[in-house]
């Protein structure tokens, strides 16, 4: 079951660098319905629009807050507070909670766990051939936006075994010692990482068509030209370098570029 939750910034940077191991809240009804292996999700507050999930692994319910802080004092506040007195004190000076809540409902502690991300990752590779490179320019899935061909991991794959089947697959081509170029990690409702490769020899007839849409070879100085995803277009200059680049890509809920970086 997932439960939310509202967090300050500087507590939910501290859960999100790892730092952060409890969360201290009232033992309200609310709360005492959170079991462990539960998921909660907590919201950075003041606009709530970055969250992190974390797992429920242990619950400790406390008569008062002292007793709870005592006992994870040296581990959870000795680096911010001098005492015991000062954390109780912090507690209620920020307005967390007031004595009056703190004594009617006791205090519950909930150890935790950051839940590991599930990345959807795919690969691509660039095949250059005569200046030009073979992209895909998809029929009605994407809105006839060119893109390499590649595709997303079969089981027990490898990013190199997962390029070659894929580009087979779509093109009727044997790529022949791809290289690998960048990883593009990329982030909307979910978290992606795209291998990205190159490869300037083949063997191979290529097919006339593919699944997804047509196979075109376009001139690589004329790549920034075609419509490709916000992305690929961004870190195009970076394709048949010597260096491996590594971007980063915040995306809206149309793939649109909202932030990026590349190195």
């Amino acid at each position: 079951m997932e439960h939310i939750m509202k967090l300050n910034e500087n507590a939910f940077e501290r859960i999100k660098s790892g730092k952060k191991k409890r969360e201290y809240r009232i033992n309200d009804a609310k709360r005492q319905h959170i079991r462990v292996g539960d998921i909660i999700v907590f919201q950075k507050l003041p606009e709530l629009k970055e969250n992190i999930k974390v797992e429920v692994i242990n619950i400790d319910r406390y008569v008062n807050l002292e007793d709870a802080i005592t006992k994870h004092f040296e581990e959870d506040f000795r680096e911010r507070h001098s005492s015991i007195e000062e954390t109780i004190n912090s507690f209620y000076e920020k307005g967390y909670y007031t004595e009056e809540e703190v004594k009617e409902n006791g205090v519950v502690v909930f150890e935790i766990k950051k839940q590991r991300l599930l990345h959807y990752n795919a690969t691509a590779c660039y095949l250059k051939k005569d200046d030009k490179v073979l992209m895909i320019k998809f029929n009605k899935k994407w809105g006839q936006v060119y893109a390499p061909p590649g595709g997303k991991f079969e089981e027990c794959e490898s990013p190199l075994e997962c390029i070659t089947r894929e580009f087979y697959e779509e093109t009727g081509l044997n790529l022949v010692n791809p290289r690998l170029q960048g990883i593009s990690f990329w982030h909307d409702s979910v978290d992606g990482i795209i291998f990205v490769y190159t490869a300037e020899n083949f063997t191979g007839d290529l097919k006339i068509t593919s699944e997804e849409g047509t196979l075109e070879w376009i001139r690589f100085d004329d790549l920034l030209q075609v419509n490709q995803f916000d992305q690929n277009k961004l870190f195009s200059p970076y394709l048949f370098k010597p260096e491996v680049f590594e971007a980063k890509f915040i995306l809206d809920e149309k793939c649109k570029v909202k932030e990026y970086t590349i190195k």
